[in-house]
């Protein structure tokens, strides 16, 4: 049966430890691509000081090919990748154990993240290479896996596409933007993006219309 494993780790020795101890911002992971497991690329949307955090990236050695995508009022995703510098990439941490990543975050001083594993030796087997690293970690909780990301009624997959097409005014009338450009934006195809979207609006309007339990 599989897990799913809520922890915390410390930023020292993981990607952009220099530019997040000189500014004070925080961001959610949108998503992680990986042609090179050890240097993997980040999409995040960044809250804070920007100005500051921009030239803080270029100062930091964890980080290269770093990118503004896309910039709203009070935030901006970046794209980056992740070099050699850093002395420990977790991807492959978990990723050679099977897992999943399924939310990630910074905030307060911490990395904050939800991963998927096959089962609950892979989790445990997770923590113990976070401490052969060196890498601080507490752990918040581990569960049996129910299908879906917590608080969520769509998967990460699901919810990365809704996000993007509510942002760029897909739902709008009339729309401001295509399926070519939401899946160039994630990275994927168009049968895909509407696939994730299809499948998105099926989970949220059955747990809307689910019969309320009878007293």
């Amino acid at each position: 049966m599989s897990v799913i494993l809520d922890h915390a780790f410390g930023p020292e020795g993981i990607v952009m430890e220099e530019a997040l101890a000189a500014t004070d911002v925080r961001f959610e992971v949108e998503r992680i691509t990986a042609p090179e497991p050890t240097n993997p690329r980040l999409f995040i949307w960044v809250t804070g000081a920007l100005d500051a955090f921009d030239a803080a990236l270029d100062e930091d050695p964890t980080v290269s090919d770093v990118k503004t995508l896309r910039e709203e009022e009070s935030r901006r995703l970046y794209s980056l990748r992740t070099t050699d510098a850093a002395d420990t990439v977790l991807y492959p941490l978990w990723t050679e154990l099977g897992g999943e990543g399924l939310t990630g975050r910074y905030a307060d001083g911490w990395w904050h993240g939800r991963i998927r594993f096959p089962s609950r030796a892979d989790a445990a087997a997770y923590q113990e290479a976070l401490a052969e690293h060196g890498v601080e970690s507490r752990l918040k909780s581990i569960r049996r896996d129910d299908g879906e990301v917590p608080g969520s009624a769509v998967t990460p997959e699901q919810r990365a596409a809704l996000r993007a097409a509510y942002r760029a005014g897909y739902f709008e009338v009339p729309r401001t933007a295509t399926m070519q450009e939401i899946a160039e934006e994630l990275g994927v195809s168009t049968q895909a993006v509407s696939e994730r979207l299809r499948r998105g609006y099926a989970r949220l309007v059955e747990r809307e219309l689910r019969p309320e339990p009878s007293g």
